[in-house]
């Protein structure tokens, strides 16, 4: 019985075939840019076709999605892309198809990665501690958007529960960020974390950086890769960039406090594995701790940084096989 697992994304998407009975034994592996084609039939179409399977060898298909997900469709938040379960069983005759939210999976792959695949941002306590009966893991990661959700162990069994986390209201914890607040209202009625922890909003803190220097940007010529490369030499790029990981520090010690997850917090997503050294230094770690008498609680919360971007297709393999194995 052979299972397809896909974590889907804006701009690339990662397929594995693999076994359900030996789902540690990949039988393929590949990714694509999801913007080469028109929907996700065609991309699945050429996965299947580049494994040298054909689709009557699929039992079970699992897709990790970013966006709105139903029980029976999925509209995707960066591809022009609907996605509906009963069109994939009628095309392609796979019995069981399954959708999840991406970080959901992101949640549910922190618990196949292997220790070279994170770097230990704060040690927390023990996992053998007394505090650690609560099992709670969350994923975090700041990319085109902010996700949020986390997973709980129930008898050896992982579940995942995705949130909006990422649209939290953006609280300012200094002068400099109080500024930057007001900045941003003025472009939006809302102003959430994800307003700053994203591509975007790296963009955003870099015009705001200028701003402060008396200098203006244009914005349609900048992006976050290039604050990124830029920040070595360019004095307003490395505000920005120190700017960036204060705030996100920042944030991750208020999902400390709020799901106090002993199983630890793990970054995900596409900017923090660009900018190892910012998430490793002092910038990112005492924003993270400076919560006053909650301190000693975010301290006990390990944080990971994941280095394995494929987190997310390990998490809805995961979810694959556990399917699988109700329906038996």
């Amino acid at each position: 019985m052979n299972i397809i697992a896909a974590d889907v994304g804006g701009t690339k998407t990662r397929l594995i075939f693999a076994d359900a009975d030996e789902p540690g034994k990949v039988l393929f592996e590949a990714r694509y840019a999801s913007g080469e084609f028109d929907g996700f039939g065609p991309l699945l179409e050429t996965f299947i076709h580049d494994s040298g399977s054909t689709v009557s060898q699929v039992e079970s298909l699992t897709l990790a999605l970013p966006g709105l997900v139903t029980d029976s469709s999925a509209r995707l938040t960066n591809l022009p892309w609907v996605i509906e379960k009963q069109a994939l069983k009628d095309a392609y005759g796979i019995k069981t198809v399954s959708f999840m939210n991406d970080f959901q999976a992101s949640a549910l792959g922190t618990g196949q990665l292997q220790k070279k695949d994170q770097l230990v941002l704060n040690t927390g306590i023990s996992k053998d501690g007394d505090l650690n009966d609560n099992a709670t893991r969350v994923a975090v990661g700041a990319g085109t958007g902010l996700g949020v959700a986390w997973a709980q162990d129930d008898e050896g069994v992982a579940h995942a529960y995705d949130s909006e986390g990422g649209h939290i209201d953006f609280a300012p914890v200094d002068d400099t960020q109080i500024r930057l607040l007001q900045f941003l209202q003025k472009r939006h009625d809302h102003v959430s974390y994800e307003r700053i922890l994203s591509g975007d909003g790296l963009v955003s803190l870099y015009e705001f950086c200028a701003g402060e220097q008396g200098n203006e940007v244009q914005r349609d010529q900048i992006t976050a890769k290039w604050v990124n490369d830029q920040s070595p030499d360019n004095a307003m790029a490395d505000k920005a960039m120190i700017l960036f990981v204060q705030i996100y520090g920042s944030y991750i010690g208020n999902i400390a406090m709020l799901f106090k997850p002993y199983g630890g917090i793990f970054i995900t997503g596409g900017i923090a594995a660009k900018m190892v050294e910012r998430m490793q230094s002092e910038e990112f770690i005492n924003a993270y701790l400076n919560k006053g008498r909650m301190r000693t609680l975010v301290e006990q919360i390990a944080v990971y940084l994941v280095t394995d971007e494929r987190i997310g297709v390990l998490g809805a393999m995961s979810e694959a096989v556990k399917t699988q194995r109700v329906k038996k």
